[in-house]
């Protein structure tokens, strides 16, 4: 009789964590909303070696404390896709990571691991990319605590740039 009800339990159990992971992986998606680089303008050049302005405004889909967002170069335009589970793009649909930053909201204060983004950043150079490729620098948002349970969804928003 213990193992009979050992093995219920445990089919039960099995269930509810297979139901449950189903569900979290439907809540982790990347939506329509986004925010918006303002800076480089779409269609901007960009130097290697050279920096350039940055400035990317949040839409915090979900009213969030901090905003996360994680900054990408790539010679081919990323799709949803490529977004991962924590917030990233996948190995392979990038040329260049810029990284992981976290913007403030609500006038709350700055944090130093991630700090919020850079004004500028520094245009790498990218061995096999010709003078007057077209790149695309991705911003990938996540979206933190969404209602009504808490889930995480993301957003992204791909600006085009010339390599010159």
């Amino acid at each position: 009789m213990q193992f009979l009800s050992f093995v219920v339990l445990a089919a039960l159990t099995l269930a509810h964590t297979a139901h449950g992971a189903t569900l979290l992986d439907k809540r982790q998606q990347v939506v329509s909303a986004h925010g918006t680089t303002t800076e480089p303008v779409d269609g901007s050049t960009i130097t290697p070696g050279s920096t350039f302005p940055f400035h990317y405004s949040d839409v915090n889909f979900c009213e969030s404390g901090y905003s996360p967002i994680h900054i990408y170069l790539s010679t081919s335009a990323p799709t949803a896709v490529d977004v991962t589970t924590s917030g990233g793009l996948v190995d392979g649909s990038f040329d260049f990571d810029f990284g992981n930053f976290l913007i403030p909201n609500f006038g709350l204060p700055a944090m130093s691991m991630p700090p919020p983004p850079p004004g500028t950043l520094s245009a790498p150079t990218l061995d096999g990319v010709a003078d007057g490729t077209e790149l695309f620098l991705t911003v990938v948002e996540t979206f933190l605590s969404c209602p009504p349970d808490g889930h995480t969804e993301f957003g992204f928003e791909t600006t085009t740039v010339t390599y010159a």
